[in-house]
């Protein structure tokens, strides 16, 4: 890429990261984790503190003392600027697994509280992934599994969402959610015989996951918050509040590719997503199109792996 291109990314990364302590900072003062159930493990990947002079959480933490100067140096180590974002990329096509229906836990936990083992974040939800983990091989009908920061309806259960089926299980507790995916190891789509205690609602916006892991990798703590904050803005100018809801999400894999960005309920996977394309992002949400050049594979889509040699 040529530098004027990489000036002008760091300069919207910077921008971009700028407003969101802000927020973050302003919203601290006013108010004084699930997802990789399934994914491929990965360690936390945290930049070397010799070389960066405040990590992110800790600028995060403290807005009023950050400089610049570090948020940037943040944005070329693992931000929207950093080596394999400017001029190293991996193919991001096929870059995912195959599977067919993909569950999201509404945790009702900020993802920026999220441990690495975001299942781990609280008593109950630790319980309740428990309950959740005895379902996660189906062959014939693989899934995955993540967490969301949107709550759930009820404090003492939790609700959880499906495509692409596109509805949501509200109120489940350990053992109700333990019905509803028996019923999914066994059946192709919600029929007849779905079990009638599960109260199931129908969804009617798109939905935008973003991975915000920040205890996971660095990389997606940094773009995913980012990111959400530039779609939630542009979402809100356009009047598309009620078509579009972005949230954070857990570990989705492929930490070297973030910013990660799922659509549903089409089940579009994106990766290397930039401030820049937020535009884009929204235009392809409503029409159905699809972004080749960040696509990294889709729900319920043939996956071509490279053959190992």
């Amino acid at each position: 890429m040529h530098s004027s291109t990489t000036k002008v990314l760091t300069l919207v990364g910077l921008s971009a990261c700028v407003a969101a302590i802000i927020v973050k900072y302003f919203t601290s003062l006013s108010n004084k984790q699930l997802g990789e159930f399934n994914a491929d493990p990965a360690p936390v990947t945290t930049a070397d503190p010799s070389k960066v002079g405040k990590s992110y959480a800790s600028i995060v933490a403290a807005p009023q003392n950050a400089e610049l100067g570090d948020i940037e140096d943040l944005d070329s180590k693992c931000g929207f600027c950093r080596p394999e974002m400017v001029d190293k990329k991996s193919p991001v096509a096929n870059s995912i697994h195959e599977y067919k229906r993909h569950f999201f836990i509404c945790t009702g936990i900020a993802y920026d509280q999220w441990p690495s083992k975001a299942y781990s974040a609280t008593e109950a939800l630790e319980k309740f992934s428990q309950s959740v983990k005895k379902f996660e091989k189906n062959e014939r009908a693989p899934a995955l599994f993540n967490g969301t920061d949107m709550p759930s309806t009820n404090a003492d259960s939790f609700d959880l969402i499906v495509f692409p089926e596109n509805v949501k299980f509200v109120g489940l507790t350990n053992q109700t959610v333990e019905d509803v995916l028996t019923y999914f190891q066994e059946n192709d789509g919600i029929g007849s015989n779905f079990p009638a205690h599960i109260k199931v609602e129908t969804l009617s916006s798109k939905y935008l996951f973003v991975c915000a892991h920040k205890q996971k990798d660095e990389r997606c703590g940094y773009c995913g918050p980012i990111l959400m904050d530039d779609l939630r803005k542009e979402i809100s100018k356009r009047n598309l509040d009620n078509d579009i809801k972005v949230y954070g999400s857990t570990h989705v894999g492929g930490h070297k590719f973030a910013g990660n960005v799922l659509v549903f309920p089409e089940g579009h996977w994106y990766g290397y997503v930039t401030p820049n394309d937020v535009n884009q992002i929204i235009d392809s949400t409503l029409n159905g199109d699809i972004i080749q050049n960040l696509y990294r594979g889709g729900m319920g889509k043939k996956i071509e792996k490279p053959e190992k040699k």
